[in-house]
């Protein structure tokens, strides 16, 4: 890959990297003049259609985060080399360490850099989840340093938009064993929360130096995650303070619910660490001494009567009763109030004491992003609550029909026949692409980004309608509705091709026909002008501007000399050729010198050159031909005043001079 260009600007420098599914190189963007990072896709990976798709759509997922703790996505493309094709992502090149190699050298951090590092990477997450997008794959080996010592996160190769809600281990990607949450190493539902466990696990290898769980194999270290408790990063690293040591635990909680609930809780938590904490153990006591266990039906007493009134009075009646009414009352009717009596002293009990369970009569809320409106709708009703489309919103990210987000979040426990509310994708956002015809292409560029547009490949083409550097083409077309972000390619004009024609001999030839014969070749008669000569017929070409074989572009146009024949005053005065000039010189007259060259022996092409010699001495060639032998002898006229002198060279060599 070295050297090639791609997508006809970024030039290849060096390889800078190498991940599971692509390859990072070093690059020049020829258009813009800067540096850029460019993420090729491997080539194992070329002919997965769905895994090229899935490529393009996390780049364009990421293209969408602007922060300054975020490398940036420029440009997403493809290009064919060597009837090879070529995936790949451009992004902002950053010319500094991982944090991994950072912690590979030091070790441990100071609680100054923990901070550091950890408040940018949370701000970072700040910005990915307020578009939905949950990173996945957080670790120091995706967390870059520039010259300032400032995070740039990095690789959302494994990015998903939350509405994708689970993982499994069968998945072509999982993220990093070392790094992923208890609830992703089960492929359960994940949410931004599983980014702040991993972000969790960064904080207790920066503070700590090493990772909190290790084993020989990928499931091992998986089910640490899962079943292992932690052992608390002040136990390794006594000077971790303690707001810090609690930040890390609380981030680190198997239960999601447990940890931070956003990216922003975890922030100020380490802006604030020396004041984390305070007071939590007193208020878990507190709320602990609170708490009424429920009592058990089978453990609530009779409350006892005095027996005397209860005896004096059956005593009483059953004198009064005859002995088959007392058989019947004590058969059927005693058992019945009495059962009636305990069932009454149950409800006054209850309600005397109060329900000590707090979601008596609650459900907990589903997780619904990522349905269609009507799965959302199905789900809902089965346990008791009802959907309600709160809003509908264009999302680029999101599938058109799905649920984006939901109030209140899943696991919340709200009352049975309660509404949840929610916001369903209305797709892709558009844009019409605009005119580009006739802007450069700095134009275009600035054209393309105010319409949420962005450049795609740029040709060039001659043509003869529009001016060099201007578009002459683009696609899609104008007017068009296409997904944000689109690359729209464009044609550019090289400006009218130059095209060339060898010169033709006109000499000798009728001038009328002389100009038919330049037509036919693509060039024209120039300047015109008429002399005596009495070795040419009168209104032949006696001379022409360039040599016979010369190069000329089309169109160009060929001044000619025509002859008028002989001159009649010199026919009736000839001067005597003895006669003195007077000291003066006679005036050099136009001439057509002729040079015969034989036919070379024993080759089967040659070059000719006839070079005019000056008065010094010095030569300039006036003709440079290639002939072949099978051509035989041949004669190459030369314009040129009766005063010139000429070499004739073949192959170099001198073979005459006139």
């Amino acid at each position: 890959m070295i050297g090639e260009i791609l997508g006809n600007r970024y030039v290849v420098e060096k390889k800078v990297g190498i991940g599971g599914m692509a390859i990072v190189y070093k690059a020049k963007d020829t258009l813009l003049n800067r540096t850029v990072a460019v993420k090729v896709l491997k080539n194992e990976y070329v002919d997965d259609d769905d895994f090229v798709k899935k490529f393009a759509m996390e780049a364009q997922s990421a293209a969408s985060l602007t922060h300054q703790n975020i490398v940036s996505v420029f440009d997403v493309g493809s290009s064919l080399i060597d009837d090879r094709k070529y995936n790949y992502i451009v992004m902002e090149y950053v010319d500094g360490p991982t944090l991994k190699d950072i912690i590979n050298e030091k070790g441990a951090l100071s609680t100054e850099e923990v901070v550091h590092y950890g408040v940018q990477i949370a701000k970072a997450l700040e910005c990915a989840h307020r578009k939905n997008i949950i990173h996945r794959d957080i670790k120091p080996h995706n967390i870059l340093i520039d010259d300032n010592n400032d995070v740039k996160v990095t690789d959302f190769g494994i990015a998903r938009i939350s509405s994708s809600s689970t993982i499994t281990y069968t998945s072509t990607v999982l993220g990093t064993v070392h790094y992923i949450s208890p609830e992703q190493a089960k492929g359960k539902f994940i949410d931004e929360k599983s980014d702040i466990y991993s972000l969790g696990i960064v904080l207790y290898e920066i503070a700590t130096g090493k990772v909190p769980y290790d084993a020989e194999n990928s499931v091992g270290i998986a089910l640490k995650h899962i079943q292992n408790p932690l052992v608390p990063p002040n136990e390794i690293n006594e000077s971790i303070p303690a707001g810090i040591n609690a930040i890390i635990v609380k981030a680190l909680e198997k239960s999601p619910t447990d940890r931070f609930q956003s990216s922003t809780e975890l922030r100020n938590a380490l802006e604030n660490y020396k004041t984390f904490g305070a007071g939590a153990i007193d208020e878990t006591k507190e709320q602990t001494a609170r708490i009424i266990p429920p009592i058990p039906l089978d453990e609530v007493e009779e409350e006892e009567t005095p027996e005397a009134v209860y005896t004096l009075e059956q005593e009483k009646e059953e004198e009064e009763v005859p002995e088959e009414k007392k058989s019947f009352f004590k058969t059927y009717i005693l058992p019945v109030l009495a059962a009636l009596l305990l069932v009454v002293l149950f409800v006054f009990i209850r309600s005397a004491m109060g329900s000590n369970n707090p979601n008596e009569g609650k459900v907990k809320v589903p997780p619904l992003i990522g349905l269609t409106q009507d799965e959302a709708a199905k789900r809902a009703e089965e346990i008791g609550l009802t959907l309600e489309v709160e809003e509908r919103v264009e999302d680029s990210s999101v599938e058109e029909g799905l649920v984006i987000s939901q109030n209140p979040e899943s696991t919340s426990m709200i009352e049975e026949g309660g509404v949840v509310k929610v916001s369903i994708s209305l797709g892709e956002k558009k844009a019409t692409i605009p005119n580009l015809s006739n802007m450069t292409i700095e134009e275009v560029q600035n054209t393309l980004k105010s319409n949420n547009l962005t450049l795609g490949e740029v040709n060039k083409k001659y043509s003869d309608q529009y001016p060099e550097g201007k578009v002459m083409n683009q696609n899609p077309g104008y007017g068009q509705e296409v997904p944000e972000n689109t690359a729209i390619s464009i044609t550019v004009s090289r400006g009218p091709e130059i095209k060339t024609v060898s010169m033709i001999n006109l000499l000798g030839k009728e001038i009328s026909q002389a100009t038919s014969m330049l037509q036919e070749v693509g060039l024209s008669v120039g300047t015109l002008q008429y002399e005596y000569n009495d070795s040419y017929a009168e209104n032949s070409v006696m001379w022409q501007e360039f040599n016979a074989g010369t190069n000329l572009e089309t169109g160009s146009s060929v001044n000619l000399v025509v002859s008028r024949g002989k001159d009649p005053t010199l026919e009736e005065d000839e001067p005597d050729e003895n006669e003195e000039n007077n000291g003066e010189n006679t005036e050099d007259q136009r001439k057509i010198f002729n040079f015969k060259i034989q036919q070379p022996e024993n080759v089967e092409n040659y070059n000719v050159k006839i070079k005019k010699v000056a008065d010094d001495g010095t030569e300039e060639t006036v003709v440079d031909q290639n002939h072949k032998a099978s051509e035989g002898d041949i004669t190459i006229p030369v314009n040129g005043l009766t005063s010139d002198k000429y070499n004739v060279y073949i192959d170099d060599k001198l073979m005459t001079t006139n």
